[in-house]
């Protein structure tokens, strides 16, 4: 939930540096919206690295050391933030962000399953806890649509429409 909050304040500060900026003009909005989500995945995964405590309970149901898992998924957050911005790798990176983003949909439901409370305390767990549930597919829907990753992307084109 906090990649959202991340992502949709990166968006609104590209678009209105795109106002004043000729270089981001001639981008797409889509093209916005995947440098957005580049630079949150970037703060996200340093926070990760920064702060391991605050992320830790997500990965407490699992494995036994969190602070090495919270310090990997934050690389790997990095690592695919900085790919999102780099044109040539940006659908490699979608895709290795996306696996992640999915890892974390059954480790949010052994987090509820075993009641483990998050950071900000037990009474907001399970309101949290299904907002959570619901976001991380939300995320991956968004990423597979900013990055065009739909597989009949090459099949738009004039060449096969067929009127019968």
């Amino acid at each position: 939930m906090l990649l959202i909050l991340v992502i949709l304040s990166c968006y609104i500060l590209i678009r209105i540096v795109s106002i004043f900026s000729n270089y981001l003009k001639a981008f797409s909005k889509n093209e916005h919206f995947r440098f957005a989500f580049g630079i949150a995945a970037i703060i996200v995964g340093a926070l990760h690295i920064m702060f391991p405590t605050f992320f830790s309970h997500l990965f407490s149901t699992i494995f036994k050391s969190t602070y090495t898992a919270t310090s990997i998924s934050g690389f790997i957050q990095i690592i695919c933030g900085v790919g999102l911005l780099i044109r040539r790798v940006y659908k490699e990176a979608a895709i290795l962000l996306m696996i992640l983003l999915a890892l974390f949909i059954p480790l949010s439901i052994f987090m509820m399953m075993d009641y483990i409370p998050g950071p900000l305390g037990p009474e907001y767990e399970p309101i949290l806890g299904y907002a959570r549930i619901l976001s991380f597919p939300l995320l991956i829907w968004i990423l597979f649509k900013v990055c065009d990753m739909s597989p009949r992307k090459g099949l738009q084109t004039d060449r096969f429409k067929h009127d019968i």
